[in-house]
């Protein structure tokens, strides 16, 4: 889970309801315009995310999509934001979309069952009220507050939420509230880290090759859409690509330090929070 950027303005279509609407509601608007307002605001949200789920980072797609409310709509406070764009977030659907067959059996990260075993994001979530629980829009840009293992678990980083005076016990916590440990997530991140692993482990100490990574793994296609955090592109195919040559820098040594402190090569967490932010802007950074 990391930042990702709010709305601030309703979309067209849902402007176009409110100032039409006598009383508007969440589910009417769901269906004004023939669905095509919600989808315009459904598209607005996963453009914003570049194509992330807000809470998972799985991407997202036509079948595995949907408006979470932050506050839920159950909630008294919430009935009241449902048309409210800054309590809106794109989110996958949980690992409940498992209708269309053969989407389902051909990417079991979004589906498996047990189905409720398996939930995740605001299906997991629910209608629950829990104001400990951490925004995703509110997260620091920078140092990224959560880190994966070589497992594939998600968890709080300790010295980052130090850093930024954040408790890492609530992080912990929202990671947990949400399932984003749930199985089918972790499996397909630990699948993602031995790739990365065996695609980059001879190239751990050459500075150029490692940003080169970071950039290829972190950074829009298209400058529109990131790639989801558990699925790889053939990072072996990448990196047989790649022959830059070798440097004896400080700042490389700083970075070989880094990752082999890690235990591993850690591209997301070492090499992108060094440089993303300072040349992109983009979601994660």
């Amino acid at each position: 889970m990391k930042r990702i950027r709010a709305l601030h303005e309703p979309a067209p279509g849902l402007r176009d309801y409110l100032d039409h609407v006598r009383d508007p509601e969440w589910e009417e608007f769901r269906f004004h315009d023939a669905g095509g307002s919600h989808k315009e605001l459904l598209d607005g949200l996963t453009d914003l995310q570049h194509g992330l789920c807000g809470y998972c980072e799985i991407d997202l797609i036509e079948l595995d999509r949907q408006v979470e409310h932050w506050v839920p709509r159950s909630d008294p406070v919430g009935a009241s934001r449902s048309l409210d764009v800054t309590n809106m977030i794109a989110c996958c659907k949980g690992g409940t979309e498992g209708a269309y067959g053969s989407t389902r059996l051909a990417d079991e990260t979004r589906y498996r069952e047990p189905v409720r075993r398996h939930q995740s994001c605001g299906q997991k979530k629910g209608g629950q009220v829990n104001d400990d629980l951490i925004d995703p829009r509110t997260l620091p840009a920078l140092p990224s507050l959560t880190r994966v293992i070589v497992d594939g678990r998600m968890e709080a980083d300790v010295p980052a939420c130090e850093s930024v005076g954040v408790s890492a016990d609530r992080v912990q916590r929202t990671i947990e509230f949400l399932g984003l440990n749930v199985g089918r997530l972790r499996d397909a991140r630990e699948r993602h880290w031995r790739a990365l692993s065996d695609a980059w482990k001879d190239s751990a100490e050459d500075l150029e090759v490692m940003e080169e990574a970071a950039r290829g793994e972190l950074l829009p296609k298209n400058g529109r859409s990131l790639p989801r955090t558990e699925a790889t592109s053939d990072p072996q195919a990448s990196a047989s690509s790649m022959n830059a040559p070798g440097h004896g820098s400080e700042r490389r040594r700083t970075v070989v330090d880094r990752v082999r402190s890690a235990g591993m090569v850690d591209i997301a967490q070492i090499i992108c929070q060094q440089y993303r932010c300072q040349q992109h802007d983009c979601q994660r950074g």
